[in-house]
């Protein structure tokens, strides 16, 4: 017995004794890392059928309404991240791309996109949860015959104030064309689409258009700070610095169908710098509205103001 016991020992000092606790360490990860993956909550998404949403295998034809409404739920974790894929061949572009918060009561919310030229798409949504856990969902769409454009709405030449412009209203409603001041915007605004700023950015003079939902636009109009709704209008800021869209075609757009393809899902912002004379700027509105925006004329001081015309869908 006593022999038994030496050899334990010995084997539990030195180089033995330092085996036996590596194992050992080993061994405890191991079980923490199996017991935390057995905690990780399951993500479940579903898209939503019926006749206001688009069924997988459906046939629009281009410029016709892709709909697409998700269901989600982060089975008891937070979910707080959302995509949505355009998939043609092996090009996957991300039309959506947004973080989200949604608790116990789940997640649910509808999109649109326009159909494009290829004869097939695949259409694919992907959520997150807290736990990092995903869950896909996915829709396929066929092209149509002809063309399924809608018609527009051109609105302008219209003149909204910079940040200290203390003579021009500075709110503007994007669907509509109205414009507010400080004082006639009380009760609109949740019709606030665009605010329009002046600053130096990289040592650049920079005539800039934002919106209510962007995180620095308070900065600029402190009211804001008390909007309960606060619209994100998300501008395609790759098309105007490229200028890919001339004031010419803008001006000869009589359908939506240049609104909906110029616009880049996959390089827009809450906020487009430079927004020079000459630039046109593909947007989409919170509600899903397409259009594009004509720089006519821009100040480069904060009390100047800006001179835009805007194409936008019906």
């Amino acid at each position: 017995m006593n022999r038994f016991n030496c050899i334990n020992n010995s084997v539990l000092q030195g180089p033995g004794r330092t085996l036996w606790l590596f194992l050992f360490f080993i061994f405890v990860v191991g079980l923490n890392s199996c017991r935390k993956e057995e905690e990780i909550n399951r993500t479940a998404i579903i898209l939503k059928t019926g006749v206001a949403y688009t069924s997988s295998g459906e046939i629009v034809s281009p410029g016709g309404k892709i709909n697409i409404g998700v269901l989600a739920s982060g089975a008891g974790t937070a979910l707080t991240y959302l995509r949505i894929e355009r998939i043609i061949g092996q090009d996957t572009s991300v039309q959506l791309d947004r973080g989200i918060y949604a608790g116990n009561e789940g997640y649910d919310e509808d999109f649109s996109f326009p159909k494009g030229l290829a004869e097939s798409e695949i259409w694919r949504v992907l959520v997150m949860n807290a736990d990092r856990d995903t869950a896909t969902a996915s829709l396929l769409v066929r092209k149509g015959e002809g063309v399924d454009y809608g018609p527009i709405h051109h609105y302008g030449p219209i003149e909204v104030g910079m940040q200290n412009n203390a003579s021009t209203t500075c709110f503007l409603d994007l669907a509509n064309g109205a414009i507010y001041d400080a004082v006639t915007v009380s009760g609109n605004e949740s019709a606030i689409d665009l605010v329009p700023y002046f600053y130096y950015t990289s040592g650049l003079p920079s005539p800039s258009l934002t919106c209510p939902g962007y995180t620095s636009t308070v900065g600029y109009y402190p009211i804001i700070s008390n909007w309960t709704v606060k619209n994100t209008t998300l501008f395609d800021y790759y098309t105007s610095d490229n200028q890919l869209v001339t004031p010419s075609q803008f001006d000869a757009a009589l359908n939506d169908s240049l609104l909906v393809t110029a616009y880049n899902p996959s390089k827009v912002s809450g906020n487009c710098k430079y927004a020079y004379a000459g630039r046109v700027i593909p947007f989409k509105t919170c509600q899903g509205k397409y259009g594009m925006i004509k720089v006519i004329q821009a100040d480069e001081n904060e009390e100047g103001s800006i001179l835009l015309e805007i194409k936008i869908q019906q």
